[in-house]
């Protein structure tokens, strides 16, 4: 039971006020809801939501990478949600990953895309903004191919290059899995023990020191990965080429490079922003291709306004 006390000197304009900002903390979670939406293949995927819970609220969706998981943002997600009572944010785990389903099955980037159509329909969300970093910007673009912009509001990607294999006209690509030999190497990693694979990847993604605690649930979730799985996964992920696809998308977009990654060069992603119809580029200095990781208040804050107020950084700017 919830009461609301009135001062006896109170105007009644203020006693409404007084029960509307009790109804907005009632109607929020800063604690992760847990449900689960099953694919058209019979696929189970957890999902995670915070903050509003009303059918008004802005909706942000953030989707990890490969070898990820939805807590892969835990200093983003609730803490985006905290920042206003009217921002639901919504997390999920993709298949393969973390406490999703990994089925025998499913292994393409479009596999993935349709699954993100199923948490979009199941859950109702609509005019979202969608955040993909890496392989999750892939999905993405690979959900407009499939579905157009449908659901989607605003889109955000974060560091990850149009195509990570080179090609005779492209040159900008991935810096450590962009043809035949390298991915050898990176399947060699993967087989050579998961725990191992997760410290590595680490070493390789962040520039700027992370929490213990984020730290700890790197590790615990890049191990429930199958190494069989994120090599089939990386095989069709890496030779994808979404520079036609990218001219398609004609609704505001913020693209994020980490100058600091070491995972792509910032040339190659900033083609992504300058593709799309109304993209813009902006720079994080300090930060690797887990930029969301390192400065997260950074980031938070600037995702915030955009999905919100459609507030962006002017394009090229350099935070």
């Amino acid at each position: 039971r919830n009461c609301v006390v009135v001062h006896p000197s109170r105007s009644l304009c203020e006693s409404r006020i007084t029960i509307v900002l009790h109804t907005e903390i009632m109607s929020t979670s800063l604690i992760g809801v847990r449900d689960h939406v099953t694919t058209n293949d019979n696929v189970e995927l957890v999902v995670e939501s915070f903050g509003s819970t009303a059918p008004s609220a802005t909706v942000v969706l953030l989707i990890h990478g490969w070898s990820g998981s939805r807590r892969s943002f835990k200093a983003n997600a609730a803490a985006i949600a905290a920042l206003s009572p009217h921002v639901r944010v919504v997390t999920y785990d993709q298949r393969f990953h973390g406490d999703s389903a990994k089925p025998e099955w499913g292994h393409h980037v479009a596999r993935l895309a349709a699954d993100l159509h199923a948490v979009l329909t199941t859950l109702n969300l609509a005019d979202v903004t969608a955040v993909g970093t890496s392989m999750g910007c892939a999905v993405l673009w690979s959900y407009v191919e499939l579905f157009g912009q449908e659901r989607l509001g605003q889109l955000v990607f974060v560091d990850q290059a149009p195509l990570q294999n080179r090609v005779p006209d492209w040159e900008l690509g991935s810096k450590g899995c962009y043809d035949t030999m390298s991915y050898a190497g990176l399947v060699r990693a993967l087989n050579a023990g998961m725990k191992q694979f997760a410290n590595g990847n680490v070493l390789a993604c962040a520039t700027l020191p992370l929490s213990a605690d984020l730290l700890a649930v790197l590790e615990e979730d890049t191990m429930k990965c199958s190494a069989d799985d994120l090599a089939a996964l990386m095989y069709d992920h890496t030779a994808q080429d979404w520079r036609r696809i990218l001219p398609r998308i004609t609704i505001p977009v913020l693209n994020v490079a980490g100058a600091q990654s070491a995972i792509f060069p910032p040339e190659g992603v900033y083609v992504v922003g300058d593709l799309c119809v109304d993209g813009v580029n902006v720079t994080f200095e300090r930060s690797n291709h887990w930029l969301y990781m390192e400065e997260p208040e950074k980031f938070n804050a600037m995702l915030l306004k955009f999905a919100t107020d459609g507030e962006r950084p002017s394009n090229g700017a350099r935070l």
